[in-house]
């Protein structure tokens, strides 16, 4: 049985690392793989690597520290788009400028409830994440590009909704260990927009997203020898730094729900922002395959979040020659409430045995406050069409960076 120091509730995966293959009297003593006289591992419990690794007398010759290089847990964490959020704002900014009726002059026709009462838009997003080294975690950044395809249709002055499509690429590397990791998700979202009044809304959305990840992770366990007193330490890697590769599947579902009031001032509104969004994110069991005894069999896991927002927002309405431009500016403070650190469970993928060894780390603990802020101007021409471009970013978060941009397109049928 592992002791405490293995199976701690604070270890992390490079502890556990050590903790099974480090060398004490013999390799993999805490593994407690039956042996013969020789300490070579009585066939049938291990896979090839594990076996020859964990088999035979410790090395000979100074004395050895170590310190575990795991890369990271696994696979990519999920990601998030803007697309849903925009294409909700877009149509929010519609309704709300046509129920006061001062959304552009009238000689320009461009009335957003005359061009039809159905619509098509099209947006494209970027986002760019980085994440510094912490103790469970190791650090790493990722570079995220989305689309999303959606109609919707418009209930009278005060209702709308609407179905849209996403796809989303997802490549990033871990910046100090090697290895990188790659997402592909397809997914679907349903929303609806409600305006009880002319100066208050409630948004609403529900999505599912499936995604692929493929994950390359560099491993091996540093060893730092101390040849004899005053002579310089002797670093080499037992075993030696290796790939594994690994793929899986997650499967995401969401729901939010926001709400805002707006006061008017001239051609500026401004207003508090409200909102509560939910995500589960399953993520499948799967294998690493490597020539090196430390590939290990993750079990399936489970991330659930709840996050509120409250904000404001402020926005402006400018007439130009060829139509109007709304510059619009969100400040919103983010709280999560249930996105715990996890425990992460795995086995050694070439323990045979029927109880294998339990390898039991922490994944990092969430930053529960932060805020984002988002620029973004939506300009709106004749004949129904309107446009959009956003950046924004993550402020205040203790380890990770964060910033996007979104454009788009949409078109009233």
């Amino acid at each position: 049985m592992a002791n405490a120091a293995g199976q701690g509730v604070d270890a992390t995966l490079d502890q556990q690392y050590d903790f099974y293959l480090g060398t004490l009297s013999r390799r993999c003593q805490n593994m407690n793989f039956a042996v013969d006289d020789s300490l070579e591992l009585l066939p049938g419990q291990a896979g090839p690597q594990l076996a020859a690794f964990c088999s035979g007398p410790p090395p000979v010759g100074g004395i050895s520290t170590s310190n575990a290089q795991g890369g990271s847990s696994g696979a990519a964490s999920g990601t998030r788009s803007a697309a849903e959020d925009a294409a909700l704002r877009r149509r929010r900014e519609q309704l709300r400028e046509r129920a006061k009726g001062e959304t552009a002059p009238k000689e320009n026709d461009l009335s957003l409830f005359e061009s039809g009462q159905a619509s098509v838009f099209l947006s494209a997003d970027y986002r760019y994440e980085k994440q510094q080294q912490t103790r469970f975690e190791a650090e790493h950044r990722s570079d995220l590009f989305s689309g999303t395809l959606g109609a919707d249709y418009r209930f009278g002055t005060t209702a709308v909704a609407g179905v849209a499509l996403k796809y989303e690429d997802l490549s990033g590397d871990f910046t100090r260990n090697g290895g990188d990791f790659q997402s592909r998700g397809q997914g679907a979202v349903l929303y609806g927009s409600w305006l009880p009044r002319a100066d208050l809304f409630v948004d609403a959305n529900v999505g599912a997203m499936r995604r692929e990840l493929d994950t390359r992770r560099i491993v091996g366990i540093q060893r730092v020898t101390l040849a004899s007193p005053g002579a310089p330490p002797i670093i080499s890697f037992a075993p030696p730094l290796t790939a594994v590769v690994s793929g899986t599947d997650s499967h995401e579902t969401t729901a939010e729900i926001r709400s805002g009031y707006d006061a008017v001032a001239g051609r500026v509104t401004w207003g508090p922002r409200l909102g509560l969004a939910m995500k589960r994110t399953e993520l499948d069991g799967f294998i690493e395959n490597g020539a090196t005894p430390m590939t290990l069999v993750f079990n399936d896991q489970t991330e659930k979040s709840l996050i509120s927002s409250l904000g404001l927002q402020a926005a402006a309405a400018i007439n130009t020659s060829f139509g109007v431009l709304m510059p619009q500016l969100n400040v919103d403070w983010l709280h999560e409430f249930e996105d715990d650190q996890r425990v992460i469970t795995a086995r050694f993928a070439e323990d045979l045995r029927p109880n294998p060894s339990q390898l039991r780390f922490l994944n990092e603990a969430p930053d529960r406050e932060t805020f984002r802020l988002r620029l973004s101007t939506v300009a709106v021409f004749a004949h129904g069409v309107s446009a959009f471009v956003s950046f924004e970013g993550l402020a205040g978060h203790e380890y990770v960076d964060e910033y996007g941009a979104s454009l788009g397109v949409r078109i009233e049928l």
